[in-house]
């Protein structure tokens, strides 16, 4: 597939009634996958097992053989290049965005704490990691506006801006009534901010729509009558047809300069339900990606070949998009130093994984999550980021 998205026309799947019905959900659900119900098994000789406790590189997640390689100046490992012929649409106008689709290097992204300076948190992050991150995500609720200035402030930091875009009170939106037509007012609004701050802007509407803790979310054979996924039955066929018609208004209003993020939850939280019944096509989607957190200290999720590899299998059979990991953390434990070895390697080694976002953020209903939450995390974390072929200027790509 040679087109990328903003080169469909206008589909509808399905309708919903005009009158939004009235549900109950927890409007303060956090959306992690952690489910205590499908714990995934610990992979045998994965991060669950105790470091070398006598030997402090074994400690930090660096063994020497690890050492040596990096002395011997490893081969480097870049991204899949574009497809021959590839072309994506850009409204005239409006900054082209097709040269940001396959990067050469990966993307080292984060989320902070979105009620301080993101980029001034991002810029201490840097510091500490001696690599600036070079995108930041923001989370934004249905009907709120967005100042295109909010998204010309973190790229002239260097950064892609990265808009996650949630519905959680389905008295204001729900993915039907957006496949219905009843909010193309906030989407033609919110469209038309993105195409006036006339940037890159990483787009992802209704993340891990796999799952069911989310009002948007699935609700799967195994899921509970209460969780707010099956309180508010949304369909794949809805989801599809909602996520077509913002991508058309999108277009129709020539914001082209958003890459569309098609963000599922990894599948160990949900394995038997299968995700190409979300996916709206080729033409609709920029990158596709997977949420993953390890939990060494649960059992749950341990490597990532608990967390990653068989979502990304699945994916690869649905779509040849370049893969992102849009959102990623690790739980506070003894193992996280050799887990952020295990994870940066890992994304690294891999020429169709274009790169990861951390969630860099102490959050007082979970965990400590950020990077820098220990010592042996932060250390592990400054020498792997090296190793790799991370970090760019997306302002510099030509």
């Amino acid at each position: 597939m040679v087109f990328a998205a903003g080169c469909a026309s206008p589909a509808a799947d399905t309708a919903a009634p005009q009158d939004k019905p009235t549900y109950t959900v927890d409007l303060d659900a956090s959306g992690r996958d952690a489910n205590a119900e499908e714990p995934a098994p610990a992979a045998a000789g994965g991060s669950s097992a105790d470091p070398v406790a006598d030997d402090p590189e074994a400690a930090l997640g660096v063994d020497p053989v690890d050492v040596e390689a990096a002395g011997r100046k490893a081969k480097k490992v870049f991204n899949n290049p574009a497809p021959k012929n590839f072309k994506r649409y850009n409204a005239p106008g409006v900054v082209k965005v097709t040269k940001y689709i396959y990067p050469k290097r990966d993307i080292f992204g984060v989320f902070t704490d979105q009620a301080r300076n993101q980029i001034a948190d991002r810029n201490a992050l840097a510091k500490k990691v001696g690599m600036k991150p070079n995108m930041i995500k923001s989370f934004f609720g249905w009907g709120a506006p967005v100042d295109p200035n909010w998204a010309r402030r973190i790229w002239n930091a260097g950064a892609f801006p990265q808009l996650e875009l949630e519905a959680h009170d389905p008295a204001v939106a729900t993915v039907a009534s957006v496949a219905a037509g009843q909010e193309d007012g906030y989407i033609r609004a919110l469209a038309q901010s993105v195409k006036t701050a006339n940037v890159p802007i990483v787009f992802s509407p209704f993340h891990e729509m796999n799952g069911d803790w989310y009002p948007w979310g699935h609700c799967g054979p195994t899921s509970k009558p209460e969780s707010n996924a099956c309180q508010v039955g949304t369909t794949p066929a809805q989801f599809r047809a909602a996520w077509k018609r913002m991508h058309n208004i999108f277009k129709q209003v020539g914001a082209t300069n958003a890459i569309w993020v098609w963000q599922t939850n990894q599948i160990g939280a949900r394995p038997q339900v299968r995700l190409k019944q979300f996916y709206p096509g080729n033409a609709y989607v920029d990158w596709a990606g997977t949420v993953g957190y390890y939990y060494p200290k649960k059992g749950w999720y341990a490597s990532w070949n608990d967390i990653f590899v068989k979502t990304l299998k699945e994916i690869k059979k649905i779509t040849k998009k370049p893969i992102f990991i849009p959102e990623m953390g690790m739980e506070p434990s003894k193992y996280r130093a050799r887990d952020v070895k295990n994870f940066l390697k890992a994304v690294s080694a891999r020429r169709d994984v274009i790169g990861f976002l951390w969630f860099n953020y102490n959050k007082p209903t979970e965990t400590d999550f950020r990077i820098e939450a220990s010592k042996a995390s932060l250390k592990a974390f400054k020498y792997w980021i090296k190793q790799g072929t991370y970090g760019y200027d997306p302002r510099k790509v030509k």
